[in-house]
């Protein structure tokens, strides 16, 4: 069995200053046209017929109806759509303003299916992930809904007033575009806080002296592996009546795909289950080995994250409220020596009063190293993990004190926003997000399980990120060894790639290799060839000029490995297929790169295509041709029916999600994320669906 493309051995507490992962290598830095951007992350993907489109939203507290809408921006591909936006780009805009009648999110309380609450409607909705059902053709969409406009202010307050403080709770809906983005239509609330009992924010949910803001920060990550939509979200407790956080933790939804999304069929990850309800459900912390569960009582303001520790003993982190004792509190390191800090001064004390700058101690129950200074007077906290990772963050309001030994907490951020992506280079799933770290795990299905593997290079990271494979320019769900990380917010684009580790690196992402029907990891070496067969049906090319199905001569194929672009001497993932009798590439076709891309588009054979070009473009870069392929694994189980209050129909997705040991895989096209199936007698591109057998490859060793 070949072993997935993560690599990370143990380490203690002491190699902590030592930084076990490699900083990744900054390629080329560009600049998304500013009339593409949006106030939340942006959107790249396919359309059934293969056109390809940029969605970037926005949602402005204006008075008036003047720039709120989410924007479909159309062209051949994300460098082409950059370098001519403004002529060769068409844009299509959908005007979501919040007070607009028939509008997203216009007054939804009164929706006439999957009403939701909506005391002030003042629904302010981005559209900030998009799948399109190859079936129908139809866009889903995954909604970020500002509302309930500054809650604890005056009652008397008009609704404007209201939005332009810019303080309110927020939740997580779904729409749906039958016209491709002219218009959107809400489907309902999928993603919601446990905290708000009528999922409002007011004083009979949250009547204490905090208040939890709901739920936000959402991406949307399409799993085709495994049969699920994830969505990547953070829940924040705040301080009333303004807007600044003491509390927040990432966490992680998902959904069968084959439930396009509706309400009903999310569950969130708590307490290493998916067993919470998308609606009102418990969510945990993810991204944490230490599956620390936290909790919130609006009445009493009382917030704990409670658990065991990494030493076996139990955790109980619970906030103490800092501004009600003079901004001061006390802490003890792992010795038991009590020190005194206070937030408003940054000044900490020995329990002789001395004043010292900093502290720092091991704690077991985090395999961690913290250290609490003084830095700008602040109190600043660091806590650096065995791999030499840190999480840094300046005390406030209130702190997190474990109940028993009174030592420090902070939350982390490995899921902060984090764009995900499968990627063909480790065989693994790769997130980057706001901590600049890079994250793989084999498993999806266990957020809990993501390893740290590198990190952004400086300059290279910021908010609100995309992440798109810069050789399709078009596939938003597949990365490599270099990948593009796209900022709606600022504009900013960056291509990257992984730095190879050193001697004393641990966690680092390695190269995988697919395996063929024997288990055996493919070789790639000349005269090495392979028989295909797919659903069934092997692939030939007996005419050398198209693929056919059945028996022939052309029946084995050589995989040639693409190269990085960025670092020549490493494979990325992705593979051209030359069939040894002819020569010939398997590759889309169409008269236009559109249809090649588009469902249903005929696969044949031809002449090699030209790679990614990455001064192409205006420096935007050119994809590279329809004749790169790469293999998406199956899920290691067979579909399992779900049992779902809304909608009525079976659900198929897989039970066991990890990718480790997984030997059958799809052939899909990189361009266009579509895998390759022999329909009514021909080859040609199919929406990816997971259980289809029609799609499952069949690699065996000719040569």
């Amino acid at each position: 069995m070949a072993a997935l493309g993560i690599t990370a051995l143990a380490a203690t507490p002491a190699q902590a200053a030592t930084q076990l992962y490699p900083t990744y290598t900054l390629d080329h830095t560009g600049t998304l046209n500013s009339g593409l951007t949006g106030d939340i992350a942006g959107s790249a993907f396919t359309d059934a017929d293969g056109q390809f489109h940029w969605l970037s939203s926005y949602a402005t507290y204006a008075s008036t109806d003047t720039g709120s809408d989410t924007n479909t921006f159309t062209n051949t591909d994300l460098g082409a759509l950059n370098n001519q936006a403004g002529s060769g780009t068409t844009e299509t805009t959908a005007d979501t303003y919040w007070n607009k009648p028939g509008a997203l999110c216009y007054q939804i309380d009164k929706a006439a299916q999957n009403a939701a609450p909506s005391p002030y409607e003042d629904d302010h909705c981005d559209v900030v992930g998009v799948w399109v059902d190859p079936g129908s053709g139809t866009w889903y969409g995954v909604v970020n809904d500002e509302y309930d406009f500054n809650p604890w202010g005056s009652s008397s307050q008009t609704q404007n007033q209201r939005i332009g403080t810019g303080i309110h709770g927020n939740r997580i809906l779904t729409a749906s575009s039958g016209d491709q983005g002219k218009t959107w239509n809400y489907g309902g609330e999928i993603i919601t806080s446990p905290y708000l009992g009528n999922d409002a924010e007011d004083a009979s949910s949250q009547p204490g002296k905090t208040w939890n803001y709901g739920v936000a920060g959402c991406r949307l990550f399409v799993d085709y592996a495994t049969g699920y939509f994830y969505v990547v979200y953070n829940t924040q407790i705040k301080f009333k009546p303004n807007y600044t956080t003491f509390a927040y933790w990432p966490a992680v939804a998902r959904a069968p795909i084959s439930g396009r999304m509706a309400p009903g069929t999310w569950n969130k990850w708590d307490g290493g289950t998916w067993t919470q309800p998308g609606v009102g459900g418990y969510e945990g912390v993810a991204g944490s080995a230490l599956h620390l569960d936290p909790s919130y009582d609006p009445a009493t303001d009382q917030v704990d994250f409670a658990g065991t520790g990494a030493d076996g003993t139990s955790v109980d982190y619970r906030a103490y409220y800092a501004n009600q004792h003079g901004n001061t509190f006390t802490f003890d390191d792992r010795s038991g020596n009590a020190y005194t800090a206070n937030t408003s001064t940054g000044a900490i004390t020995d329990a002789a009063g001395t004043t010292v700058t900093s502290v720092t101690y091991q704690d077991p129950a985090l395999n961690s190293s913290v250290t609490v200074s003084t830095a700008s007077s602040k109190v600043n906290v660091a806590v650096t993990d065995a791999t030499g990772a840190t999480e840094n963050t300046t005390l406030g309001g209130a702190v997190f004190l474990d109940t028993s030994t009174n030592r420090l907490y902070i939350t982390p951020n490995v899921v902060q926003e984090t764009a995900f992506t499968f990627n063909p280079f480790s065989l693994t799933y790769q997130g980057v997000g706001y901590d600049a770290n890079v994250y793989q795990t084999p498993d999806m299905g266990n957020p809990d399980s993501l390893s740290i593997v590198g990190t952004e290079p400086s300059g290279a990271s910021n908010s609100y990120l995309t992440s798109i494979d810069y050789g399709s320019l078009t596939n938003q769900n597949v990365s490599s060894r270099s990948y593009r990380m796209v900022s709606a917010l600022t504009g900013g684009m960056w291509d990257v790639s992984m730095t190879p580790h050193t001697a004393g690196q641990t966690h680092y992402s390695a190269q995988a290799t697919p395996l063929d029907a024997t288990g055996t990891p493919l070789s790639f070496a000349a005269g090495a060839s392979y028989g295909l067969s797919v659903g069934g049906t092997a692939l030939t090319d007996s005419s050398g000029g198209g693929s056919g199905g059945g028996g022939g001569s052309g029946s084995a194929w050589h995989l040639v490995p693409v190269l990085d672009q960025w670092s020549t001497g490493y494979r990325t993932g992705f593979y051209k297929l030359v069939n040894t009798s002819t020569g010939a590439y398997l590759q889309s076709t169409g008269s236009t790169v559109q249809q090649t891309r588009a469902i249903g588009a005929p696969v044949a054979t031809g002449a090699q295509q030209a790679n990614f070009n990455p001064t192409a473009n205006g420096g935007s870069g050119a994809p590279g041709g329809s004749d790169q392929w790469y293999l998406q694994p199956i899920g290691n189980d067979t579909p399992q029916t779900l049992s779902t209050a809304s909608p009525a129909a079976d659900i198929a997705a897989a039970t066991n999600t990890s990718l480790s040991g997984v030997g059958q895989y799809k052939l899909v096209n990189r361009n266009s994320g579509l895998a390759l199936e022999y329909v009514n007698g021909t080859w040609q591109l199919a929406g990816q669906a997971f259980g289809d057998a029609g799609q499952a490859v069949a690699i065996t060793k000719v040569s």
